[in-house]
């Protein structure tokens, strides 16, 4: 994959990250103690791939798309 290509991926990958995590803190408004547990755990995770995008290597790219789906399975358990 080439470094433009990469690097695309990656804002792509960062806006739904961002996009997400906005929904999730609203919804955390109403959330259970579980639920606020759980992103407690899962914020950091977020903020380290959101740093690791800067490198625009394979492996920031993979802890962004895997920040992205762990973001979206606690979005998805809140409906």
């Amino acid at each position: 994959m080439q470094t433009s290509e990469l690097k695309d991926e990656l804002k792509k990958g960062l806006s739904a990250l961002q996009t997400l995590r906005d929904e999730v803190r609203v919804k955390l408004h109403l959330a259970s103690m579980d639920i606020k547990d759980q992103w407690a755990k899962l914020e950091p995770q977020l903020e380290k791939a959101e740093h690791a995008a800067g490198e625009a290597t394979e492996t920031s790219r993979a802890a962004v798309s895997d920040a992205v789906e762990r973001l979206k399975k606690l979005r998805d358990s809140l409906l």
